[in-house]
């Protein structure tokens, strides 16, 4: 308690009271996340009321145009095609799920005109405060010349592939550069689809970039991502950075059963790198006890993979494998010069196929008594975590947590994803905001 009681001092000292209450989240359900609060649009501005204005709009959208969309139900009638620069599209609200692009269903072949939600071709589109659920392939698709997407507050539900995808230019290293995606869901209700969409069935991402280079994916959570045995997809990330993708930022998020959490590289390559470089640090990830078989456990990997990916940092993590995963973290072909430190974990971090990198400081003797809330993916520490807090220096590439709090409240930082402070990780124990 002597701990706990200094670091609260401290952490009253560093962080105002506006950040304890932002940052609490129930993670527990697919509800909006509390993003912070978006400035009013402002310019060209087309406001629009129902699907038919809607794709009005969208037909004949200029440059440099915010489309405003009026809270309700959208069910689309065609795929929203994006191909002038600088285009917003922002629900009118500051929540997530007041306005709902709908599509023909995920498991709807006959989808007609509406493969995906959003299709894009052209430079910094934005979409903001909304939802988009129920379509056969892709919520959001970017050709390979769409760079600088900002995704925010969104709400993205049982998409038939991946739920964000970064097409490739037809060559190594070329695709969509300088994404960010932030405060966004990306959920099954239930489960993936049952039925193959084209790639085989249980073919399914989060998000899935090829070839993109500085993306920053911060406070997002991803939920539902199991595929059952028998797929013919049963590894697939919820995060997937390859075909020559470099420089990704991947902190903060939660993962919830998901088959594989994050992945920068999938396969060697003979030249180039599947992915270089890159952080991974401060994501809760938690899988339910007895997800997997036997024998799908044996065949498994780890949550977080570095395969082809030198250069690469993986910090302040929190993993509860279960038993589900043979591994928490793994390095697979070449990934010189990454590094692994201060990550909590209930399971080994592995390497094969002349994988090499550092390590210190990693704890893969977690138990779920040493966080909060591990069924509903909260992982902040309990006060009674005494092997993971004040255990380790603090990193210069890690210098504050998932909370966004400053490390080190104590002595010395925490392992894992967050830095435990007694006002800050207790008063919301119960529920409290």
């Amino acid at each position: 308690m002597n701990i706990a009681i200094n670091r609260m001092t401290k952490f009253l000292a560093l962080v105002p009271i506006t950040m304890i209450l932002f940052t609490s989240t129930a993670w527990s359900a697919i509800n909006c996340l509390q993003a912070p609060t978006l400035e009013s649009p402002s310019g060209n501005i087309v406001t629009v009321s129902n699907v038919q204005q809607l794709h009005q709009a969208i037909d004949n959208l200029q440059a440099n145009t915010t489309v405003l969309i009026q809270p309700g139900d959208y069910v689309l009638n065609k795929t929203l095609y994006i191909q002038e620069n600088n285009i917003t599209l922002r629900g009118n609200s500051d929540y997530c799920d007041q306005v709902n692009l709908i599509g023909q269903g995920m498991e709807q072949a006959n989808y007609g005109n509406v493969p995906h939600g959003i299709w894009s071709n052209a430079s910094a589109l934005t979409v903001q405060n909304l939802t988009i659920r129920d379509v056969y392939f892709h919520p959001i698709q970017f050709d390979a010349n769409a760079d600088s997407p900002t995704l925010y507050n969104l709400r993205l539900l049982d998409a038939g592939e991946q739920f964000i995808k970064g097409s490739s230019g037809g060559s190594l290293g070329t695709g969509v550069d300088n994404g960010v995606v932030e405060y966004t869901i990306m959920a099954y209700t239930i489960a993936p689809p049952n039925t193959d969409h084209g790639g085989g069935t249980g073919y399914t991402n989060g998000i899935d970039i090829h070839g993109g280079d500085g993306w920053q994916i911060r406070h997002n959570l991803f939920k539902n991502f199991h595929t059952p045995d028998g797929s013919d997809h049963l590894w697939n990330p919820a995060i997937l950075m390859w075909n020559g993708s470099s420089n990704t930022l991947t902190e903060n998020n939660v993962f919830i059963d998901v088959d594989r959490a994050i992945a920068y590289g999938l396969t060697n390559r003979s030249t180039g790198t599947d992915h270089y470089g890159g952080i991974i640090r401060n994501n809760m990830i938690y899988m339910s006890p007895g997800i997997y078989s036997p024998t799908r456990r044996a065949n498994s990997d780890a949550l977080i993979i570095v395969w082809d990916s030198p250069q690469t940092q993986v910090l302040h993590n929190s993993i509860l494998t279960n038993l589900n995963q043979r591994l928490a973290i793994e390095f697979r072909f070449s990934t010189t010069g990454s590094q692994v430190r201060n990550n909590l974990s209930d399971a080994d971090i592995g390497s094969r196929n002349g994988a090499t990198y550092s390590q210190s400081d990693n704890l893969n003797s977690a138990t779920p008594s040493m966080f909060i809330n591990p069924m509903a993916g909260d992982l902040h520490l309990n006060n009674t975590a005494s092997t993971a807090i004040d255990q380790v220096a603090p990193l210069i590439d890690a210098m504050r947590d998932f909370d966004h709090e400053l490390r080190p409240l104590g002595n010395n930082a925490d392992i894992g994803a967050d830095e435990f402070s007694l006002i800050y990780d207790l008063i919301f124990e119960d529920g409290f905001e």
